[in-house]
């Protein structure tokens, strides 16, 4: 609300309309806002060196837009001279307030790994880690994943970087959001407990809130934030998001977060993304024979069992045949 107040109270002060009232307003706005404080200043300087204003206002709007990285270029279609200026004056501020937006979502998603020195930890297949970082966060890193970390936090963010699958508990520090970067997204938290699925090898990316609040940007489309509350399961796949409530009256029954209890759940899933979890679970590599096997769905679960004992369970579903032959697995007819 104050960003577009102050939009509008910019093209009335600019337009030379603006009541005594609107006038104190503005300062006040500009006064308690330090951002919009420096792009208002930023376009006073750009008006202040132009010595005809009516004719080099297009000159304005397009330096101002230079130096802001926006989606797409404002399109004006201007019918009436005498509000041509007050027009264009407006879709300046406009872009201002989009260079705002996306500077803002920049802090949010900005990588810093190449600034400060972070520690990676790497997990085998069939292994799982518990880390505890600086500001006492505990994280569960699952199995063929990776995940980096500065010692200490330093700045407003607490920035760490993954590749596959973990489970945060973060501790709450409302003024030192926390950031968990993936390939395509970025999830911001104060403090709460969530599983974070990013493996490069999957077609789908998935955030699972436990408890508390995160918000999630994709990388790709600064503009959409996403606001999950508990138990809601944030997928992207194929640049799309849907937004799911899960499953299972105990956290440890849910399958997205099964695998911190050793256990695997899978809910009418394609046996070739079984096969993936399968390969990480149990560090193997498993070739389809028969791709038509891919698709068939399986509801079940994986507790201690070894692998030929969680594939004769399949089979008990589903006709086909399975080899092992050292680390690699053949599925066929």
């Amino acid at each position: 609300m104050t960003d577009q107040r102050f939009t509008e109270l910019l093209g009335k002060q600019l337009a030379g309309e603006i009541s005594s009232d609107e006038s104190l307003e503005l300062k006040s706005i500009l006064e308690n806002n330090t951002a919009l404080n420096k792009e208002y200043h930023l376009l006073q300087s750009y008006l202040e060196s132009e010595t005809e204003e009516e004719e080099n206002i297009d000159v304005v709007f397009d330096r101002i837009k230079s130096q802001i990285q926006i989606p797409a270029k404002p399109v004006l279609k201007v019918i009436n001279t005498r509000n041509q200026i007050w027009l264009k004056i407006a879709a300046v501020a406009a872009v201002i307030l989009i260079g705002i937006m996306v500077y803002r979502n920049d802090l949010f998603i900005s990588n810093k790994a190449d600034q400060v020195a972070l520690i990676k930890v790497q997990t085998n297949a069939a292994e799982m880690k518990t880390i505890t970082l600086a500001d006492g966060s505990t994280v569960k890193i699952n199995s063929a994943s990776e995940l980096s970390y500065p010692t200490k936090f330093n700045g407003a963010m607490r920035d760490v970087y993954l590749s596959g699958e973990a489970f945060f508990e973060v501790k709450k520090d409302s003024q030192h959001p926390f950031i968990v970067h993936t390939k395509n997204t970025a999830v911001k938290v104060l403090g709460t407990a969530f599983d974070v699925k990013a493996y490069p090898n999957d077609a789908a990316e998935e955030t699972t809130l436990i408890r508390g609040k995160v918000q999630i940007l994709l990388k790709d489309d600064k503009k959409q934030l996403f606001t999950l509350k508990p138990n809601d399961k944030f997928t992207l796949a194929d640049g799309k998001v849907l937004i799911s409530e899960v499953s299972g009256d105990q956290e440890e029954e849910m399958m997205e977060t099964a695998w911190t209890n050793h256990q695997l759940i899978y809910k009418n899933n394609r046996f070739d993304e079984i096969a993936r979890r399968f390969e990480r679970w149990y560090g193997v590599k498993i070739v389809f024979k028969d791709p038509e096997l891919k698709a068939i769905t399986f509801t079940g679960r994986v507790d201690q069992e070894a692998l030929n004992e969680a594939l004769d369970v399949l089979k008990l579903i589903e006709n086909f045949n399975y080899s092992i032959k050292g680390k690699n697995v053949y599925i066929y007819r």
